[in-house]
């Protein structure tokens, strides 16, 4: 059973409440914005052609972004028929460059 709160916690407790509340309600979120590599760049295409197979941890290793971004730009190249899948698994996609 949790411990029973004093009332000095209590009365901070609600103090910060109506610090909130006076601010403006609830605060902002802001989610840091990640550097995608251009789709088109030569760099981009270059680390492609070196990569024998093309999964989405190692585009996040190469270009040092997160796995979620990587899979995101996969199936953008994927949609502008850059790369195509060659084989799939229940968590794993394998893509190969379009030649």
């Amino acid at each position: 059973m949790p411990k029973k709160q004093s009332m000095r916690q209590r009365e901070k407790r609600q103090d910060d409440k109506s610090e909130k509340k006076a601010k403006g309600g609830r605060i902002e979120k802001t989610i840091g914005s990640l550097d995608l590599p251009d789709m088109t760049s030569d760099e981009l295409m270059g680390q492609l052609n070196r990569m024998k197979a093309i999964t989405s941890n190692g585009l996040a290793i190469q270009f040092n972004i997160k796995a979620s971004m990587a899979k995101k730009l996969l199936s953008k190249l994927e949609n502008d028929r850059v790369v195509e899948m060659v084989s799939r698994s229940h968590n794993l996609k394998v893509y190969a460059l379009k030649n």
